[in-house]
């Protein structure tokens, strides 16, 4: 009772909107977003990470003159900002889960610029997440790591202090 010009075919359909360089747009967008966005925030981590070390090198100055290792001092500030910064990644993947699937269907469109019909189909790969996860980490806790571990003259960092 139905003609066949009016029969849809998932698998055509989805097809179509693969190859539809109209809809492919918002797609390379989001992933040139992601990736800005990622490495904005592993140098933004970073510079924080330098300027609290920075900040604080008095203070490590007096505990490595009362005896602390340079190991430990940088151990603390190697799980403080692990701490910091596995708190952010997972509020900003919770939030851009989130955002991904409220705003990616509502900006995808066919070449007619309607709704595409199966509905997108927002999946995030586990195994993507967790690289971009790690290489963000790494990159503010490696900072850290080498900064705290630098030879620091406690004398000096003390001198400039300035007896307060």
């Amino acid at each position: 009772d139905v003609e066949p010009s009016r029969v849809l075919v998932r698998d055509e359909i989805a097809a179509e909107l693969r190859d539809d360089p109209f809809g492919a747009g918002p797609e390379a967008a989001f992933g040139a977003a992601a990736l800005a966005a990622a490495a904005l925030t592993a140098v933004g981590f970073a510079v924080s990470a330098a300027g609290a070390l920075r900040e604080r090198s008095a203070e490590f100055a007096v505990l490595r003159a009362l005896g602390a290792s340079r190991r430990r001092l940088a151990r603390v500030v190697l799980v403080e900002h692990g701490v910091l910064v596995g708190l952010a990644l997972t509020v900003g993947v919770l939030l851009g889960a989130v955002l991904a699937r409220a705003v990616i269907p509502l900006i995808m469109l066919t070449s007619e610029a309607a709704r595409p019909v199966p509905q997108v189909l927002v999946e995030l790969p586990a195994g993507r997440v967790a690289v971009l996860l790690a290489a963000v980490a790494a990159v503010p806790l490696v900072v850290t790591a080498v900064l705290s571990l630098r030879r620091a003259d406690p004398v000096t960092s003390l001198r400039e202090r300035g007896g307060e």
